[in-house]
């Protein structure tokens, strides 16, 4: 039989027999069903050939009559017949195109069918995911460009033989490929078009993210929307059981895909399929009603309470349809006829408690006095038959025996359905889910197998493990999906993101991918922040000690417009400050310098404070003490100049945003900052020991002979200051932000920085204050000049440098300050280095 058939396919008629059955799309064993049907479809594509080719139509026939009645009698072929080698000859022309206006389409049954019966030539065309060879394709030639008959055959070739990643080139060809193409709104091309690009998108996110983008540009640019788009968008969502994210979107589309508020009523039924919630018994709300309800509280839809109740009645819904009762009522939406009412009253006489049925009979009443309301039937069933808080009456199902049910592998899917629909079981909870994943031959088979279970009424509910599992299973992950079937953690711890953010430390501590990998996924179902994570992986970074990496994050949060929330603050300056003793300097952690920790902590702070993240003042006075304290005289200057000019322009502009809103987060806005806000922080942070701090630090620069540098803050030629004057110089900087000085402190700081060193001496526990006294190359003259010349004016000491220096560079001492000394000096004279064991 090998021999036979390798001697068949070197003959040429093969060529138009393989030919044909790649272009078809009917299997090998129906051929001969549709023999006659493929016979007419290539004559009519050799009909439209001729009459679309001029040259043809005047070459004149050479056959005689004869000649073609007898073609004409004799029996046609099966199959096209190719000369071989004549493909090459074909060029772009051999393709009709649209000869009106750039825009105008082409019906479908022009090129399309002749390219269907090309495989080749139309892998070739509908390769477009890229810019390479541009010019080479159909969809290159601006003639064709918005011919979306063209884009529609494209789409369906790279779907069939690449599925989802079929879709993503096409989408990339009309986007990047050529970016001023506009998708139409309106016909058929446009229903396909756009129902293939967000299908691909429900699957991905990001993708969606993008394609939102792309429409919201489009209406901003001609004005024009498809119809669709909303119900598409919000609709699949639900179907697909991710009701918050459903949620999310709805608040996102329906300023501008959203005609009518009453077009929400197209949701309900993707909202209803998703079945009841499998807590049932417990007096859970279905999550897709749930989802209805939160979309309807977000819309100003009238007039929807009777198709609403209706429609959960009929579904078996009646403890969902007294609920969404109880929310229209309380939103101002009332039935507009008995009957919207009639059916819940019936509900409620027989599945309720008599009180619940009461309060509704009476609203009832009052809404419809002139209809006659039978309330005698009421108690015709026995109170015990009545379930409370609204609760249906079911069977209760095991969720250790599903799972027992789903793992015997005697037992079909089928014949389990059918013995759970005998049971009248209308949800199975996680585990039964997980022995039934476990069974299933990949990810095709558990969708399918899902799509079974939604088919015959049973829902899977609306945890993060039935997502997880739905979701994984869409996007092929297998590995995942297996190391999440196999895992040793119990369905319903995945439901705690705390838990779940500390494995995912632990993973990437222990370099463990596989399980961090999973943990993931499951804090990327758990966590609002959608797939990036942005404020998780700071968290891991801050906790493995990895301050740089944190810092890289902070940037790409910047970059998109997020900012971080309270706790990723909270551990920051938990775990990257670190502990410090009042009054000594920071230690040295995570391997750097706590000069250097503290700087990488400000500039995280100074991306992410203008993006609305809150930092308490008492964090800001720690920061600049770590810059003071380990002699960061710069760095501390930016970070006061930087904080002076922020919170003093909230100061200034109280009605203005301090901090621009992303474009994704239009809907949740942050909330603007009362008036005082910035004159508030600033005092807070700039109190009166700040100042002085700052006077203090600034005398601490090292100015020996050797060492002195030339200090001219004012930028006057040929004038030199002392550099222990800086502190006094960022005052005045600090003052024209709206800084309220506090002149009292800082005098009385300048006067015990020159006690220190130009008063009496005494003995200093300090070593840098013993070193500055020693080395210090000035006069008391010089330095109260240069005060008083950073400081403005003469005022600083009120001209007791004049009257009185001695009194001035001699302040009186406290009691506290004479007890130190003692202290000091009795310790130099019995201990031994005693008198210096304090450092900073």
């Amino acid at each position: 039989m090998r021999p036979a058939l390798v001697r068949l396919l070197k003959r040429p008629s093969a060529v138009s027999v393989l030919d044909s059955l790649a272009a078809t799309p009917l299997g090998i064993e129906q051929l001969e069903l549709n023999y006659k049907r493929l016979r007419c479809q290539i004559r009519t594509i050799s009909q439209n050939t001729s009459l679309n080719g001029p040259e043809l139509e005047s070459e004149p026939s050479t056959e005689s009559p004869t000649a073609q009645r007898q073609k004409s009698t004799r029996q046609p072929f099966s199959f096209r017949v190719h000369e071989i080698g004549s493909s090459c000859k074909r060029t772009y022309d051999d393709i009709p195109h649209p000869k009106t206006h750039v825009n105008a389409t082409v019906p479908a049954q022009d090129y399309p069918r002749s390219l269907a019966l090309q495989p080749e030539r139309l892998e070739f065309e509908s390769d477009i995911g890229h810019i390479r060879d541009l010019g080479a394709k159909l969809v290159d030639d601006p003639a064709r460009r918005h011919d979306f008959a063209l884009w529609e055959e494209l789409l369906r070739h790279r779907q069939r033989h690449y599925g989802d990643k079929g879709t993503l080139d096409i989408w990339e060809g009309l986007t990047i490929r050529h970016d001023g193409i506009e998708l139409p709104v309106d016909g058929k091309h446009a229903d396909f078009l756009w129902e293939s690009f967000i299908e691909l998108g429900l699957k991905r996110g990001l993708f969606l993210q993008e394609i939102v983008t792309y429409a919201s540009e489009l209406w901003k640019k001609t004005g024009k929307r498809w119809d669709g788009f909303y119900l598409k968008v919000v609709g699949g969502l639900l179907e697909y059981g991710r009701v918050q994210q459903a949620v999310t979107w709805h608040e996102n589309l329906e300023h501008l895909h959203l005609s009518n508020s009453n077009d929400i009523l197209q949701l309900l039924e993707p909202a209803i399929s998703l079945g009841p919630h499998p807590m049932v018994n417990e007096g859970a709300i279905a999550p897709g009603i749930r989802a209805f309800r939160q979309i309807c509280h977000r819309t100003q839809a009238r007039h929807i309470y009777g198709p609403v109740i209706s429609r959960l009645l009929q579904s078996g819904l009646g403890r969902e349809a007294l609920w969404m009762h109880v929310f229209f009522v309380s939103h101002d939406e009332h039935p507009r006829r008995f009957e919207d009412i009639q059916k819940l009253l019936q509900y409620a006489m027989e599945h309720t408690p008599t009180h619940v049925y009461q309060k509704l009979e009476t609203y009832a009443m009052n809404m419809f006095e002139s209809q006659n309301v039978d309330s005698d039937d009421r108690n015709a069933i026995p109170a015990e038959e009545r379930v409370e808080n609204f609760v249906v009456e079911e069977k209760p199902f095991s969720d250790e025996i599903g799972a027992r049910l789903f793992a015997t592998r005697s037992f079909n899917l089928d014949m389990i359905l059918s013995g759970l629909r005998m049971l009248g079981v209308t949800a199975i909870g996680p585990q039964s889910l997980r022995e039934m994943a476990v069974r299933a031959h990949g990810s095709q088979d558990l969708l399918e197998k899902l799509r079974l279970l939604q088919r015959s009424g049973i829902s899977v509910g609306d945890s993060v493990f039935a997502r997880l599992i739905r979701r994984l299973a869409e996007e092929k992950r297998d590995i995942l999906l297996s190391d999440l079937l196999h895992s040793d953690q119990h369905p319903d711890v995945l439901e705690d993101a705390t838990m779940q953010e500390s494995l995912l430390m632990s993973y990437y501590m222990t370099r463990d991918w596989r399980h961090y990998q999973m943990t993931l996924a499951i804090l990327t179902e758990l966590s609002e922040e959608g797939p990036e994570l942005f404020n998780v992986h700071f968290r891991k970074q801050i906790v493995a000690g990895h301050l740089k990496s944190a810092a890289k994050v902070v940037d790409t949060m910047t970059l998109r417009g997020r900012t971080l929330t309270k706790d990723s603050l909270n551990l920051l300056v938990r775990k990257a400050l670190g502990p410090r003793r009042p009054g000594v300097g920071p230690p040295v952690r995570f391997g750097l310098h706590p000069s250097k920790e503290v700087l990488v902590v400000f500039q995280m702070l100074k991306r992410t404070v203008p993006k609305g993240c809150h930092v308490d003042a008492a964090l800001w006075v720690e920061i600049l003490k770590r810059f003071g304290m380990t002699h960061r005289w710069y760095e501390l200057r930016d970070c006061c100049l930087w904080l002076a000019r922020f919170y003093s322009s909230l100061a200034k502009s109280p009605g203005n945003e301090p901090w621009p809103t992303p474009p994704d987060q239009q809907n949740a806005r942050i909330a603007a900052p009362p008036a005082h806000y910035g004159s508030d922080m600033l005092k807070a942070i700039f109190g009166s020991q700040m100042q002085c701090a700052i006077v203090s630090w600034g005398f601490r620069c090292r100015v020996s002979l050797s060492e002195a540098k030339a200090y001219n803050p004012f930028k006057v030629k040929g004038e030199q200051l002392v550099p222990w004057v800086r502190g006094l110089v960022l005052l005045r900087e600090l003052e024209q932000y709206g800084v309220r000085l506090a002149r009292y402190w800082i005098r009385r700081t300048c006067r015990h920085r020159l006690a220190v060193l130009f008063g009496r001496d005494r003995l200093s526990s300090r070593p840098r204050n013993r070193m500055l006294r020693r080395e210090n190359p000035y006069d008391v003259h010089k330095v109260t000049q240069d005060m008083n010349r950073a400081w403005g004016s003469d005022s600083l000491f009120r001209g007791w440098e004049m009257k009185d220096l001695h009194r001035l560079v001699n302040p009186p001492s406290t009691k506290l300050s004479l007890i130190r000394t003692r202290r000091t000096a009795w310790r130099a004279t019995h201990l031994r280095k005693g008198a210096f064991s304090r450092t900073r």
